[in-house]
């Protein structure tokens, strides 16, 4: 039995199939400039020189995205450019995962592996990404949103303790409460995060620790923990 912040994305795959309006984004603008600022703050966070960084800095490395829906981050980091060493697909939802295998193939997209897994409530997954897979980056963009708050930091909390054994990151977006003007006073089944309250709970992990609020007018936030 799936978890509850599941139940959503399962809803609207029964209603609707696994077309991009499964993945409840506002829309898909919103969707590519979440997947770049995940990216700009990931390669800014594990740039190991003291120059500004580039989406290179991604090139090489073992990237999990949590929640990958229809693979669309993976898509594009391979229009970027990005040439990341591996590329491992969570999806909880049964449908989505069997969508992300079929358009890996039919696409050609390389160096991709597949996972169909619960990553909240499956207590070993993110351990076991780092053991077998080497995973250095986790990734959350959108999968978070229907999570309740303490859950969602648990599950970031729990995903850095497995990632920081490589020297690695955790990084993910969310709806911020700190918006002047947001798009609609409604969200559906996403929540808004007290963001300094998130942001003041995570930076007890690590000094190394970044903060986006830059995009979306606010809308949105993006936070990189960094080992």
């Amino acid at each position: 039995m799936t978890g509850d912040y599941l139940k959503p994305y399962e809803e609207a795959v029964e209603s609707g199939g696994t077309g991009f309006e499964s993945l409840l984004w506002k829309n898909r603008q919103y969707q590519q400039t979440r997947f770049r600022v995940i990216c700009e703050v990931a390669s800014a966070g594990l740039n190991a020189h003291e120059r500004p960084a580039d989406l290179n800095v991604l090139s090489g490395r073992v990237i999990a995205d949590m929640g990958a829906g229809r693979a669309d981050m993976l898509r594009w980091l391979v229009d970027h450019r990005v040439e990341y060493g591996r590329f491992v697909a969570v999806e909880g939802v049964a449908e989505l995962a069997q969508f992300c295998r079929e358009r890996i193939a039919s696409e050609k997209l390389e160096e991709v592996d597949v996972i169909e897994g619960d990553f909240a409530a499956d207590a070993d997954l993110f351990e076991s990404l780092v053991r077998s897979r080497g995973v250095e980056l986790v990734c959350f963009s959108g999968s978070l949103n229907t999570f309740e708050q303490d859950h969602a930091v648990e599950t970031i909390r729990r995903a850095f303790h497995a990632v920081k054994k490589n020297r690695g990151a955790v990084v993910f977006n969310f709806l911020s409460d700190l918006v002047h003007h947001p798009p609609s006073g409604d969200t559906g089944p996403a929540r808004r995060f007290d963001t300094t309250a998130v942001f003041a709970t995570l930076a007890k992990l690590t000094p190394r620790i970044i903060l986006r609020h830059d995009y979306l007018e606010g809308h949105d936030a993006t936070i990189g923990l960094f080992a």
